[in-house]
Order: C-alpha cells, then sequence, then structure tokens
C-alpha cells in the first residue's frame, strides 16, 4: 500500500541523513549506543503498528524467545519481544535485541521448536552483529518522524515509517550465518534443530507471488532450498547419530509431538537402542492409536450397539448432508462476495494513493528543520499521526487477509463432514470409535454448520471494513485539500509549531471504526477455522483409553502452562466434545479463569467455546493457532527434502 509515497520519504530520508553525516563503524558502536538506537526504533516502529496483546500469544513467543536467551552469547544485551498485527510471514531484529514477529509467522509454524528456528534466526542478525553494520536506516527513522511531524502535519501518515525501514535487507552471507546461528541456538536450548529445516521447506512448497503470505520471506532472503542445503551440511544436522535421533524424538515426545516423535523414531537402526526405542515407541503407540492390537486397551464402558435403521443415527446422517449443502451455498455465495471485497479493497488502496499523492504534492520543496520532539506539540502530532498510520495500514492488512483467508476454509469444513459421514453410510453397527463419538455428532455439525455461515458472514464484515475505510479515506482527502502549506520558517529558522486541522479527530474516528470492523472480521473467520480444528480435534478420539487421554492431557498442559485439564474420569462424565476441552483451556488461559469453571459453564450452558471467545471479544486469531497446534501434535511430521 502506497508504496510511492513510502519509497519517496524513505529516499529522501536517506539522502539527507547521508548528506548529514558519514556511516559509522559496525565496530564503532557501543553496547549502550545500539541498544539506545533499537529502543528508539522499536517504538517507531511499535507507534505506526496494531501490537498483538493476546495473553497466550504473548507468552507463547516470550516463552520461546526467553529460553533462547538463556543461551545466547552475547552477554550485554537482553533480548525483547513484540508481536505484530500483520498477516505476513515475517519476523525482524533491530540493534540491541528488539525482536518483532508477525502473526502470519506465527499462523504459519507448527510447534514450539518452529518458532525457535525462526526466532533463533533473528536473534542471530542481533549476536551477529548484522544490525549495526550500518547506522543509514537509523538515521532515516528520525529524518521520516520529523518529515511527519514539522514538514506537513499529515505528511507522513501512510509511509507506514517503521515497516519499510524496520525489514533491513542483509546480504546472502549475513542470512545464511543467522540461519546456521539459529539453528545451533535452538538446539542448545533444548528445541529440535530438524525444525529450521521443516520451516524453509514448507515456504519453498508455498507460491513466492506478490499476494502471498510468505512474500516477504522470498524477497529478503536467500531461496529456501539454498538454505535447506547449507543446514544439512551444518554439524547439528549432518548426519546425525542414532543416539540424537532418539535424544530428539524424546525432546519431542515430551513436548507433545507425538505424531512426530513416533516418524523420528522409525529412522533409528541401531540394534543396540531397540529396547530404549521400543519403549518410546509403545508410549507414542497408546498416545496416536485409538485401537488396535497396539493401542492401550479401550477403557470406557461397553456402548450399545447403533444399526443403520437407528433413528438417531438417521437423524445424523440428515443433518449432516443438511450441513453439507448448506456449506456448497455458503461456498459459491462467498466466491462471489470475495470477489466483490477484492475490488473494494482495490479501490480504497487507490483512493489512499490519491491522497498520499496530493500529501506529496502539499510537502514538496519543504525540509524537515530537526528531530521530532519527545514532548511539547510535536510529540502530540507525531503520536496522532502514528495512531492514524497504524489504523490505515490495520484495517486494510486485515481486512485483506480475511478475504484472502475465508474462502479456503469451506474445503477443510468439507472434509470434516465427511470423515464424519463415512462410518454413518456404511451398512453395518458403528465401530467402538464412532459409537462413542456419536454422542458428539450433533453439537459437532451444529458447530460445522455455523462455521460456514461464520466465513461468509466474516467476508461481509471485512467488505463493511473496506466501504468504512472508503469513507475515512474520503474524509482525510477533504482534510488535506483543506490543509494550508506548512508556513515556511521565519529568519531564525525556527520551524513551525506543528498542529493538526481542526477536523483531524473526525477522521481518526473514522478510521478507528474501520479497523475495529476489519478485527471483528478477523475473530469471526479464525474463530469458525477453529471450530473446523476443534471437531478434528475430537474425531481423534482421544478418550478411548485413561493412557490416551493422559498423553492428550500432557499435551494440553504443554501448550497452556498452568493449567490443569480434567482427569480422564472427570472429563467423560463432564461429556464435552475433546476439542472444546482443548478451546476451554485455551479460554481459561487467556481470562485467567478456572479451567474447570470454565468448562462446567460450557457444559451448562448453550454456548459453544468459540462463541464465548467472541462474546469476550478475544481474539479469534490467537484461538486458532492454539486448536491448530494441539492437532498438529497428531498429524505434523518432518518434512520430506530432496
Amino acid at each position: 500500500m502506497n508504496t510511492t509515497l513510502r519509497r519517496c520519504l524513505v529516499a529522501l530520508a536517506v539522502t539527507l541523513t547521508l548528506g548529514q553525516s558519514p556511516i559509522a563503524p559496525a565496530a564503532a558502536m557501543s553496547t549502550a549506543q545500539e541498544v539506545a538506537q533499537g529502543k528508539a526504533q522499536s517504538a517507531q516502529v511499535d507507534a505506526h503498528s496494531i501490537k498483538v496483546t493476546d495473553p497466550f500469544l504473548v507468552s507463547w513467543v516470550n516463552s520461546v524467545g526467553g529460553q533462547l536467551a538463556l543461551h545466547r552469547q552475547r552477554r550485554d544485551i537482553n533480548f525483547s519481544f513484540t508481536i505484530l498485527n500483520e498477516p505476513d510471514i515475517n519476523a525482524f531484529a533491530m540493534k540491541g535485541g528488539f525482536i518483532h514477529v508477525d502473526m502470519g509467522l506465527l499462523n504459519f509454524v507448527s510447534s514450539d521448536d518452529e518458532l525457535a528456528a525462526t526466532m533463533g534466526h533473528e536473534m542471530g542478525h542481533v549476536e551477529l552483529r548484522h544490525v549495526v553494520k550500518s547506522d543509514a536506516q537509523d538515521n532515516a527513522i528520525g529524518i521520516l518522524a520529523a518529515i511527519a511531524s514539522i514538514l506537513s502535519p499529515i505528511a507522513g501518515v501512510l509511509g507506514n515509517i517503521g515497516g519499510e525501514l524496520a525489514a533491513e535487507k542483509f546480504s546472502r552471507t549475513d542470512e545464511l550465518q543467522a540461519d546456521h546461528y539459529g539453528e545451533r541456538l535452538a538446539a542448545q536450548s533444548g528445541y529440535d534443530p530438524q525444525a529450521a529445516v521443516d520451516v524453509m521447506a514448507k515456504l519453498g512448497a508455498m507460491d513466492p507471488g506478490p499476494g502471498s503470505k510468505a512474500d516477504k520471506a522470498f524477497i529478503d532472503h536467500p531461496v529456501p532450498q539454498d538454505r535447506i542445503s547449507h543446514l544439512l551440511g551444518y554439524p547439528e544436522l549432518n548426519h546425525p547419530t542414532d543416539s540424537v535421533i532418539i535424544a530428539e524424538a524424546i525432546h519431542d515426545q515430551a513436548e507433545g509431538r507425538y505424531s512426530y516423535a513416533q516418524a523420528k523414531l522409525k529412522k533409528v537402526a541401531d540394534p543396540s537402542q531397540r529396547a530404549l526405542v521400543a519403549e518410546h515407541q509403545s508410549q507414542l503407540d497408546y498416545a496416536m492409536r485409538e485401537s488396535g492390537a497396539l493401542a492401550a486397551p479401550d477403557g470406557r464402558v461397553a456402548l450399545a450397539s447403533i444399526e443403520p435403521n437407528d433413528p438417531r443415527r438417521q437423524e445424523a446422517v440428515a443433518a449432516l448432508k443438511a450441513a453439507v449443502l448448506n456449506a456448497q451455498s455458503a461456498q459459491t455465495q462467498a466466491k462471489t462476495d470475495d470477489r466483490l471485497g477484492a475490488g473494494e479493497l482495490q479501490n480504497l488502496e487507490d483512493q489512499l494513493n490519491r491522497v498520499s499523492s496530493a500529501m506529496q504534492n502539499q510537502s514538496q520543496g519543504q525540509a524537515p528543520a530537526g528531530p521530532t520532539p519527545s514532548s511539547g506539540p510535536g510529540s502530540v502530532v507525531a503520536s496522532a499521526l502514528a495512531h492514524l498510520d497504524a489504523d490505515i495500514s490495520g484495517t486494510v492488512a486485515i481486512a485483506g487477509d480475511v478475504l484472502q483467508t475465508a474462502p479456503g476454509l469451506f474445503g477443510p469444513n468439507q472434509d470434516t463432514m465427511r470423515e464424519m459421514s463415512e462410518p454413518l453410510d456404511d451398512a453395518a453397527p458403528l465401530t467402538p470409535k464412532y459409537q462413542a463419538l456419536f454422542a458428539f455428532y450433533p453439537s459437532m455439525t451444529a458447530g460445522i454448520n455455523k462455521s460456514n455461515n461464520q466465513i461468509l458472514d466474516s467476508i461481509a464484515q471485512a467488505r463493511a471494513a473496506i466501504d468504512q475505510g472508503i469513507t475515512a479515506t474520503r474524509m482525510l482527502g477533504d482534510m488535506v485539500n483543506a490543509t494550508p502549506p506548512p508556513t515556511p520558517s521565519g529568519k531564525s529558522g525556527t520551524p513551525p509549531v506543528p498542529r493538526l486541522p481542526s477536523n483531524f479527530s473526525a477522521v481518526l474516528s473514522a478510521w478507528d471504526a474501520a479497523l475495529a470492523k476489519a478485527q471483528h472480521a478477523s475473530d469471526e473467520v479464525y474463530a469458525a477455522q477453529a471450530i473446523d480444528l476443534s471437531a478434528e480435534i475430537t474425531l481423534l478420539d482421544v478418550q478411548s483409553s485413561p493412557e490416551r487421554y493422559a498423553a492428550f492431557a500432557h499435551a494440553l498442559q504443554q501448550r497452556f502452562p498452568g493449567e490443569m485439564p480434567p482427569t480422564y474420569t472427570q472429563a467423560t462424565r463432564l461429556g464435552i466434545p475433546p476439542g472444546e476441552i482443548a478451546c476451554g483451556l485455551w479460554y481459561a488461559y487467556d481470562t485467567h479463569e478456572q479451567a474447570q469453571s470454565v468448562l462446567n459453564n460450557f457444559k451448562n450452558s448453550s454456548q459453544s467455546c468459540e462463541d464465548a471467545a467472541l462474546a469476550r471479544h478475544l481474539m479469534g486469531e490467537s484461538l486458532e493457532i492454539a486448536e491448530g497446534l494441539v492437532y498438529e501434535d497428531y498429524t505434523d511430521a518432518p518434512q520430506a527434502v530432496h
């Protein structure tokens, strides 16, 4: 968005900066200077961005980052971590250890290990002093702030000051060094180094086009396959011994990554390790298998057979068929609505670009007279402009993410319904697994039906946000046209006192409303996706035995530290689906309520966990990420590389 203005401002800032002072070499920068510059740069980025404060996500990132930081080389700095509500699969580092992680990355990784690999890479840029090789961009940020607050009351509002400059372009050598450092740091911190390869392999399988969430990863870094080749040549991954593989698999199992650990143990060939491998394979079989000779004995009381002519079964079949038809209808409508939304979003961006051009014309020929003041009118103006910038970029990014995400969710919903339908279509009594799961069919079917409707509504909400943004942009344009050019400096050279136009607050309120609508659309679409993930967790049949449920409870405790899942006996008496239990623990973690009380409330009311989250305005994408991580404990495996 507004790339022309952004590049214009960046180019001007760099030119002015380089004209003022030479670039100091990295070695000349003290730690105090580095931290001070990084803190200022980070504050700029934060001011112009939508920061994520969701308790689960903040705790997750800080926990992984904190574990990595314990093993850092540089003891002269302390790392800090911030999450930005950006859909890109991206993270970036700043001087002094300020690490920013985009939501798109958190939704992309499948485990703590993958998050550690990516964060370790960014920490490597700090540890290896790549971030202090040039001061040009830091100086440019200071000049841009001056432009925003002095040159014109709204000149910098669409420049996204932080995002353009913070994503510093490192050399190919720097990137490969950071890859190796991150891999080594993750391994030293107790994480599985294979995760670095998994991340690269998944990135390599994505579309590298400009519309892709992985676009920044392709633009700013070497080709994923080249990075994989280098990673596999480093000691941590270069033909690891069977003892190393077993140790990594045991770590993965302890994390709750059962399918991943199981896949790793299959690679062990050393006969002397057979007993240890067999012990853990047996534990993993209990965690992964709901039936069969290798599964733990089914601990449930024998249930009455559910025959094909059972009215309850026929009712379930009819409900699923109706839900499938509803999904197909909603999907057809969604394609039309989404296409219209994409056109409306493009219209919004075009209008923003026209306003940007007007700003540039108004500012032409002016020059900043000094840095943004830390107090007084200048700081008030800068803060207000940063707020507006965050609103605009946030609205466009979040609404765009909904339009990109929503249409693809109908397919997984229909896959889940097919999985539920298959045993019902079989002309035989239900197996013990589906006899037990059958009690959850009404709530799961109703949930997926609601998910389909919610996906469709999220597109409508995103379009409403875009429409509000168009209205706000017209107001912004009117304000720009009505704002006189900045008064030239007087004889003393003192710059004019920056002031906001009188109708600025109305413009800001309009953009606040647009951002709120976009965030609501995002919460809706990701809560809808979480409904399907909850159903998939339930279909794993993790209550088939006390041993299998114990493994599930362990995975939940790893994912939501401090929360206590119900015991096997409590869970079976509670009678709510396991996916709802997982959701309930996330809800308890995010709201600081007792898990047992939360689950009892869900049991005794008609409100699902996802509905309760939306009613409390909790972050839908946080819920979807949490449920996805739990589900991937049972489905994830090392990526195949060639």
